[in-house]
């Protein structure tokens, strides 16, 4: 009981070791933050000071080579990443994202792609939502059309596709066979006939090279096609795993993470801006005005308060997760509200921060304008957008089945 108290306490703080690290790499990945803009592609040297700092094996257990980082820590590294650059911010956590729902389906199937990651360094993309055609064939699929949104993907070593199989699946015991179920297609992104169209001219994330994925008649061995047998929300991908990575699906930190780094990069150096210019029209210090003092304070308070709710919620998980407590459907209800009140805390304030830029805010020759863009990501993600968000969370308090329609998806 003394060890499980020990270990509870220690997942109340971050890490200090990853979070040193990840200081580091973030000081190198900022450095060249503009030229990722610029040049809409995260070079391979960030890639490779995640690597070397750890962080592309936090939901990796220590038992298999990972740096094994519960929620609170992970918290901190993604807003620490996210500060310096939210192009590559993103690509760890869809990485990560990935290793876990690797292990979770493939079991220990899975051992040589995350042995890749931790010893090479290997980044895994993938396609969230279902796309292409996908057929049975002897020994496995295969597997035609296009997969949008695909992060990471001109870059990455590993590719996951989600896509939907004609007939029922394996083991079906239903009495109604559905038309089509799920399955995961995992591939090299040297794969002969993967082609990546290269669609991500955005605004946000400039460098994440969320590209189009075509596929034209590629086979794939049904060991490396797992069904897509999800946990419920609240229910962890690895039950049997460690504490620190025994968390409910649906907490998922790593976005709210980036995006309060965002912010909190954009607070930072507009407080510099405003201490060290003086306004246009009077020529008074900028930091004299009482209107930039309300837009320094709101911004302030916006992603304090975002922050304190996301660390208090993952708190809670990471203590049920050390003592064994099982999860229950309210677990996953309130971390993704924290999730959600964090995103939109970070975006309220950046844009409350225009205030205290002016017309300056809009040049590319600086930083804000980036961070700007960057935290418009956080709002738009399909699997955790604000109205869909509000209505799981909203379906929960009422005690309402999530199934009952109207449905917002």
């Amino acid at each position: 009981m003394v060890a499980k108290k020990d270990q509870a306490q220690q997942m109340l703080e971050p890490r200090q070791d990853l979070v040193e690290a990840a200081r580091k790499a973030a000081l190198r990945i900022a450095g060249r933050a503009q030229e990722t803009d610029r040049t809409r592609r995260v070079p391979v040297e960030n890639i490779q000071d995640l690597h070397e700092a750890g962080l592309l094996t936090v939901a990796i257990p220590k038992e298999q080579g990972g740096t094994e980082a519960d929620l609170v820590t992970q918290v901190a590294l993604y807003e620490l990443i996210g500060g310096a650059c939210a192009s590559t911010a993103w690509l760890m956590g869809n990485h990560s994202v990935l290793c876990t729902r690797s292990m979770g389906l493939m079991g220990e199937a899975s051992h040589w792609l995350i042995k890749d990651v931790v010893e090479n360094g290997s980044l895994i993309s993938h396609a969230a939502i279902p796309g292409g055609d996908t057929n049975p064939a002897p020994g496995g699929f295969i597997a035609s059309g296009r997969w949008p949104f695909v992060s990471g993907s001109s870059i990455s070593t590993w590719m996951f596709l989600s896509t939907m199989v004609p007939g029922p699946p394996p083991n079906f015991k239903g009495s109604e066979p559905p038309a089509a179920y799920n399955r995961w297609l995992l591939m090299p992104t040297s794969q002969p006939g993967l082609t990546i169209d290269e669609t991500w001219m955005a605004m946000a994330a400039r460098g994440s090279m969320t590209h189009d994925v075509v596929l034209d008649q590629v086979f794939v061995p049904e060991d490396m096609a797992p069904v897509d047998n999800r946990p419920l929300s609240y229910q962890p991908w690895l039950p049997n795993g460690p504490a620190a990575l025994k968390v409910p699906t649906k907490a998922r930190v790593w976005m709210s993470g980036m995006m309060l780094g965002i912010s909190q990069a954009a607070l930072d150096e507009t407080i510099e801006f405003g201490k060290a210019r003086s306004m246009t029209l009077g020529g008074k210090p900028r930091s004299s005005m009482p209107g930039n003092q309300f837009a320094v304070a709101d911004a302030a308070m916006a992603i304090e308060s975002g922050r304190a709710l996301l660390v208090q919620e993952v708190r809670k998980i990471m203590a049920k997760a050390t003592v064994g407590e099982d999860f229950v459907p309210d677990d996953a209800a309130r971390i993704e509200m924290a999730g959600l009140v964090a995103r939109e805390n970070a975006q309220k304030a950046v844009d409350r921060l225009f205030a205290v830029r002016g017309a300056h805010g809009l040049y590319e020759t600086g930083n804000f304008e980036r961070y700007y863009r960057d935290a418009r990501m956080g709002t738009l993600h399909a699997v955790s957008a604000p109205d869909l968000v509000r209505e799981q969370l909203g379906k929960h308090l009422f005690d309402i089945p999530l199934e009952v329609q109207p449905r917002w998806s």
